[in-house]
């Protein structure tokens, strides 16, 4: 239970700084699909797309409907003798980003970057690139996207420093390097920067909580929840942290609180099972 939740609050928090960028008639049904992203069946299948990349993972990789493959092949069909193919890369993109297929979007997002560089562009590239970096699971597809993930952050980073979202998820790709700690040193120059930056705290919490240390961790979301009361991510966390701290009557508090708060089916299940382990 305890692992499962990490994951779907790691991927939670990600999400949140990606979707600030997307239009805000997609934001709902992206942020349900990827939330759905902890519990896909698992399969050994391999399959690779033209953009080039293998998409075998532990987990089963999303797959285009009949109608996405459709209009893929349409655009790809345009791209070769289209005299604006940035336009055509942003349609591709966009399909591949509504199919969850991150790896294959940030293909065509980086090369939007580099046809029209800007912070805006590279921005939207390293975004893509950090989704499909916090959704693999296999170790060599983790470190390629973390990889690409810091190289367009950093051109953000060069062209505008004070982008903590940038360097909120730069951060991030440094926890399963060799260099972990640098993860901890930036985000923690992100919060001196701005001691309210919300993804910033709520990473730093969930990393607290995966190194075992439940006070820090309910210190940061504790902060959060300051900040943010309707953050419901934080209101999990912060119920995991003070289970782990033996502080069940105030966790059951916030995880029935939460209960009639919560309607996506994910975090729902998550509560429940919250609740049922302080039975």
């Amino acid at each position: 239970m305890k692992k499962n939740f990490i994951i779907l609050i790691v991927i939670a928090v990600a999400l949140t700084g990606f979707l600030y960028s997307r239009p805000k008639v997609v934001v709902k049904d992206e942020a349900k699909a990827n939330r759905d992203k902890v519990s896909e069946t698992k399969s050994d299948e391999k399959h690779t797309d033209d953009d080039g990349h293998d998409h075998s993972e532990t987990s089963q990789a999303p797959k285009l409907t009949a109608e996405q493959e459709k209009k893929l092949n349409e655009l790809k069909q345009k791209l070769a003798s289209a005299s604006d193919k940035v336009a055509i890369y942003d349609q591709i993109a966009q399909v591949f980003i509504a199919a969850n297929r991150f790896d294959s979007a940030a293909v065509y997002a980086e090369k939007i970057a580099i046809a029209e560089p800007s912070t805006e562009t590279w921005m939207q590239a390293g975004d893509t690139y950090y989704q499909a970096f916090t959704l693999s699971l296999r170790q060599e597809n983790v470190a390629n996207y973390a990889e690409k993930t810091r190289a367009c952050y950093q051109k953000v980073l060069e062209k505008n420093p004070r982008q903590l979202q940038a360097k909120t998820n730069l951060a991030m790709t440094y926890v399963q390097s060799d260099s972990p700690m640098q993860a901890i040193m930036m985000l923690r120059e992100v919060i001196t920067e701005e001691p309210n930056f919300e993804p910033a705290l709520m990473n730093l919490g969930v990393l607290s909580m995966q190194s075992g240390q439940y006070d820090k961790a309910a210190d940061r979301f504790k902060q959060v929840i300051r900040i943010n009361p309707n953050n419901q991510n934080a209101l999990l966390g912060l119920g995991y942290s003070l289970i782990e701290l033996k502080q069940k009557p105030q966790a059951k508090i916030i995880f029935e609180d939460l209960k009639k708060k919560v309607k996506e089916p994910t975090l729902l299940e998550e509560v429940n099972k919250a609740l049922e382990s302080l039975k």
